[in-house]
């Protein structure tokens, strides 16, 4: 849905009745928490100046396991999550 610069300037959200509803708003941060992992991926990734097939490659995954994370689009594991940060140079936190 699109909401309007003027909408939103004014706070006015048109999903907020949906956030009152506990398993949608349950569900929501899971997605906004799979998003926020896609994109600290993508980011270091690209610092590291790796494309997702290199990135691939060194974990022992296929490029579109790696695109698939980098969307949000499948529930990862943490064993996978601990293998692509440990390819990147980085430790996995769970918080």
């Amino acid at each position: 849905m699109y909401i309007s610069p003027q909408r939103a300037k004014r706070g006015i959200n048109p999903f907020a009745k949906y956030h009152r509803n506990k398993e949608y708003h349950a569900r929501y941060l899971e997605e906004l928490a799979l998003l926020d992992i896609a994109i600290a991926i993508a980011e270091v990734r690209q610092k590291h100046r790796l494309t997702q097939a290199a990135l691939a490659r060194k974990a022992g995954m296929k490029q579109s396991q790696i695109a698939r994370l980098e969307r949000g689009q499948n529930n990862v594991t943490v064993a996978t999550l601990a293998k692509v940060a440990s390819v990147l140079g980085k430790k996995l936190q769970i918080q």
